[in-house]
């Protein structure tokens, strides 16, 4: 991606919006007390930097260098505790550590296999470790992105549900994707149902 991407990608997660919906799926989380997170994909890094704040030692990771150098300087800018690396799942795979959460935030959607894509998350995370992911689900539609943002009164950027609306409205997971043999997971509703957190764990 380009440092014009980055830039945008920056500006969406300031909004308002975007930073309550990480944090509800954050939530659902138990607080760190200096567990490890590993945040794949993780853009400019809001859902990293969540992640710090509730306690994890966490780490993003990001193939785009562009998306990396944003996140680290927002997280300066935020005195966030939270480290970024230019990686991909690969690398982190072919490592030896491995994560008491592993996250991914708007990404098994956009790879060509989302199923095989979250076992590579899975074999991220420690035995007894979480998956979460967080995507848009079939709820956001422009016409109840735009009813959202009204009732926020389009502020703190609310507007940019509109936007978010138009580029992913109709692109969701299929519930198939979380449903595969050894997975135990489970869906919850955040930012009032135009998402969904989905925490995967091995099944016993």
């Amino acid at each position: 991606m380009s440092a014009t991407a980055a830039r945008l990608f920056a500006w969406l997660q300031d909004a308002a919006f975007y930073r309550e919906m990480h944090l509800d799926a954050a939530n659902l989380l138990p607080a760190g007390e200096g567990r490890s997170w590993l945040d794949v994909g993780c853009g400019p890094g809001v859902l990293t930097r969540l992640a710090a704040e509730r306690g994890y030692a966490a780490r993003g990771i990001d193939r785009d260098p562009e998306m990396i150098e944003a996140a680290v300087r927002l997280a300066a800018e935020r005195v966030s505790p939270a480290k970024f690396a230019v990686a991909d799942i690969e690398a982190a795979i072919e490592g030896e550590a491995r994560y008491d959460v592993v996250s991914a935030s708007s990404l098994l959607v956009v790879v060509p296999d989302p199923a095989a894509a979250l076992r590579r998350l899975v074999s991220l995370a420690k035995p007894d470790g979480l998956v979460l992911v967080i995507e848009a689900s079939r709820e956001l539609t422009r016409a109840r992105a735009f009813a959202a943002a009204l009732s926020r009164g389009f502020a703190h950027r609310a507007y940019m549900l509109q936007v978010w609306a138009t580029f992913r409205a109709g692109r969701t997971l299929p519930r198939s994707t979380f449903d595969q043999p050894g997975l135990a997971a489970s869906r919850r509703p955040v930012l009032g149902g135009l998402a969904d957190a989905w925490t995967v764990a091995r099944a016993p």
